[in-house]
């Protein structure tokens, strides 16, 4: 069996199930996420929940409890201690930087995964199957008209991550340049209609960001079951403007259409040393 431990939001659970996704259909081998860690209150860690039932994912269960006595007691020293154990022992299954590494798609048909894996490099060879199983469910009918509406424009998402990216250690906030910067590089090799702006602080966007062409700011009405209508609704646009969030990373990679532009951050974490190229499709532009 293929066992993945979730953390984070639902952009880094989407990378965490994908990979543990692929390993069972290569083994041919069910498929457990473990919830546990998410139960964890820790210091300068957001608080997340379960959040991939926002799709119709096919799993066999989810397990709250399992057999390391670190999780059954809830303890998050023991938790981390664990974790970092596994990462200095390099055991099998730990994510030991944030560069591609393709041995793990030969660990076999039982394995503990714990890591972010946030590389499309995963799970490139099972691109369709992944999009399949990441089709929302239950959208709302405001949500599906709004989708209609910017699928059939020459529309531009703009996605601006701040929230608990403000202060953050290991990200910082895009600035605004780097907008309207994406915007110019669209603006000059396709058509701008509309720009979607997308934001977890949509009053800060209102009064920051103007550009040359009709902005709506997508408010809070279009969020959806855990925000997955304002994912389901950036995935409908034509040409993306992401933060360095993999919210808005998911929400491009599934758009449908071949001829999309991705405008990327370049330096993808506030420690512009760590690697991140295996995070970042050939196609997208980096700025």
């Amino acid at each position: 069996m293929i066992k993945v431990l979730l953390k984070g939001g639902l952009g880094n659970q989407m990378f965490q199930y994908a990979l543990g996704r692929v390993l069972s259909i290569s083994n041919n081998t069910d498929l457990e996420l473990d919830t546990s860690y998410l139960d964890l209150e820790i210091k300068n860690v957001t608080k997340r929940g379960y959040d991939l039932d926002v799709f119709g994912v096919e799993i066999n269960y989810i397990e709250n409890n399992t057999p390391f006595i670190f999780k059954t007691f809830k303890n998050k020293t023991l938790t981390n201690l664990f974790l970092m154990i596994r990462k200095v022992f390099k055991v099998k299954g730990q994510e030991l930087s944030y560069s591609f590494n393709p041995e793990i798609l030969n660990i076999g048909r039982d394995a503990y995964l714990s890591g972010y894996f946030q590389s499309y490099k995963y799970f490139e060879k099972y691109k369709d199957q992944i999009i399949k199983d990441f089709t929302f469910k239950n959208i709302p009918n405001n949500i599906e008209v709004l989708g209609g509406e910017i699928s059939n424009t020459n529309s531009v998402c703009v996605h601006v991550r701040r929230g608990d990216y403000v202060g953050n250690k290991l990200h910082e906030v895009v600035d605004r340049d780097y907008y309207k910067n994406g915007i110019d590089i669209i603006s000059q090799k396709a058509k701008i209609e509309k720009i979607y702006v997308f934001s977890d602080d949509i009053a800060w966007c209102e009064q920051n960001l103007k550009f040359n062409f009709e902005t709506i700011f997508v408010g809070e009405e279009y969020a959806g079951f855990k925000n997955s209508g304002h994912m389901y609704l950036m995935s409908q646009c034509r040409n993306f403007i992401i933060a360095n969030s993999s919210f808005s990373w998911w929400a491009a990679w599934l758009a449908p259409r071949q001829d999309k532009m991705v405008i990327c951050p370049n330096n993808w974490f506030a420690d512009s040393s760590i690697n991140s190229l295996d995070l970042i499709p050939e196609t997208w532009v980096r700025i």
